[in-house]
């Protein structure tokens, strides 16, 4: 690890423990009101460039269809498309089948933990194994989708070189906090840099961190848009 890899992880856990105690994200989606291996395998692979509201609106109705491994493997592709149909992922269902076929022609039916054989399943690739990882077994994982990237981004200055990828230092930089002891959950990261830290208009007056960010204090803007209000800061009663 460089010294400036060192240092910005090292500012990075002492942010998380102030972003743990004031910062609130009320957001309790139906895959995690009932975790299980196979709902959350379930959710991520929904979850894939698609609007995490709308994945809730209709997960249930997916879940009591395909409740198990079994049941989506032996699904018919065009009847499970038709299900899906209502968040615009017809093109998805076979991913799906072939998902949960593989895994229980492979795995026996059950979900693998380890990182290295989840991203053998076919369309599953790194951040949804390390999504799955952390959220269905607890895996000290940080799964870098480019909400975090963008976060990262702005609380350390460090550019946004690609709009969905981020840059080279900014993804060593996630893998670093994987491996590093948080003080909050990776999933409350996830939803704060989803639904505070957005891409338009963040939330900065509900931020924790915003005395601190490079972005709020209008130092660095990324490829984010610069809060309207950079040098104002309002209570919140959360």
């Amino acid at each position: 690890m460089n010294k400036e890899n060192e240092k910005s992880l090292a500012r990075l856990k002492e942010l998380f423990a102030e972003l743990g105690s004031d910062t609130v994200v009320d957001y309790d989606p139906p895959w995690r009101k009932h975790r299980s291996p196979y709902r959350v395998f379930l959710a991520e692979m929904l979850l894939v460039r698609t609007r995490a509201d709308a994945v809730a609106r209709r997960f249930e109705d997916v879940i009591s269809k395909y409740p198990d491994i079994v049941s989506l493997a032996t699904a018919d592709v065009d009847e499970v498309a038709s299900v899906i149909r209502p968040l615009g992922l017809t093109k998805r269902a076979s991913y799906l089948v072939r998902a949960a076929r593989f895994i229980l022609e492979n795995y026996k039916g059950i979900i693998p933990e380890r990182i290295e054989d989840l991203v053998r399943i076919p369309g599953v690739g790194p951040y949804t194994a390390s999504a799955i990882a952390a959220f269905a077994f607890g895996r000290a994982l940080v799964p870098a989708d480019v909400n975090v990237l963008r976060f990262l981004s702005r609380v350390t200055g460090l550019k946004m070189e690609h709009a969905t990828k981020g840059s080279r230092e900014l993804r060593k930089l996630a893998l670093l906090l994987s491996e590093s002891e948080l003080r909050i959950p990776s999933e409350r990261l996830l939803d704060f840099t989803r639904l505070i830290c957005r891409p338009r208009r963040p939330a900065c007056d509900r931020c924790a961190l915003s005395k601190y960010c490079s972005h709020y204090l209008g130092k660095h803007g990324g490829l984010g848009v610069e809060c309207d209000e950079p040098h104002k800061r309002v209570p919140h009663d959360d």
